[in-house]
């Protein structure tokens, strides 16, 4: 039984410690007075940072559950667990390695597949398309809009506002890397403009922290406690 806590409470503080961190830095985006505007890269980035304690831990995790013979740790057994461990070594660093392979591959494929991507926190949509609007029409690019996708001539790129969370997602999906290069400068040059404020996410964001975070110290003060009671 306190094995199973010892898991339990390993997993609350290593999995949600980096989610509270992660959410604590949106939270301070959404409010700022001014909006934010990250490269899709980076913030593919920062969301794989604040999930890194489920990618490892609780993946690592997963899969030893998924291996009875972890079971002999639960209940205590050692001694068992070491034989098993002897027998099917190959085994067990043949999935390890192959999980390791899947997400690290996997995250490489998306950091690639966002390279031509802006997120704006913090951004009225409607305000931002309204600016992004002037911008195309400075550099003899007017758009017209067809559902989310907006065509120039040729599709160029898709945006995808995220209203309640005051966020706009910018995919280029035109082939001008150039024409995406001037289209990213002028934005980051307007986007200070536009006014930010406190919406509702941010609120959403915070509760979340303080929900993390109480874990996390709860979880803490559990691990000291079982570990005094074991001396």
């Amino acid at each position: 039984m306190f094995s199973f806590i010892l898991v339990v409470c390993l997993a609350g503080v290593f999995c949600l410690t980096p989610l509270a961190l992660y959410l604590f830095w949106l939270t301070s985006l959404n409010r700022r007075d001014r909006p934010t505007v990250m490269s899709g890269g980076w913030d593919f980035a920062v969301l794989l940072c604040g999930l890194s304690g489920f990618a490892l831990f609780g993946g690592g995790l997963l899969l030893s559950l998924l291996q009875s013979n972890v079971r002999f740790w639960m209940r205590g057994n050692f001694e068992a667990l070491r034989d098993a461990w002897g027998h099917e070594r190959v085994t067990w660093c043949v999935i390890v390695a192959a999980y390791l392979v899947l997400v690290v591959g996997g995250s490489w494929l998306t950091l690639m597949a966002r390279r031509r991507t802006l997120v704006v926190y913090n951004v009225d949509p409607g305000q931002f398309e309204v600016a992004l609007t002037e911008v195309l029409e400075q550099i003899g690019r007017p758009v017209e809009r067809r559902g989310n996708l907006w065509v120039g001539g040729i599709p160029l790129f898709e945006l995808e506002p995220f209203t309640a969370g005051r966020t706009v997602t910018l995919r280029w999906v035109s082939d001008d890397p150039h024409l995406f290069q001037e289209v990213e400068r002028q934005i980051r040059e307007v986007i200070p403009t536009l006014p930010g404020g406190l919406g509702p996410s941010a609120r959403w964001l915070g509760s979340g922290v303080v929900g993390s975070a109480a874990v996390v110290v709860f979880c803490i003060v559990l691990l000291l406690y079982g570990l005094a009671l074991v001396r």
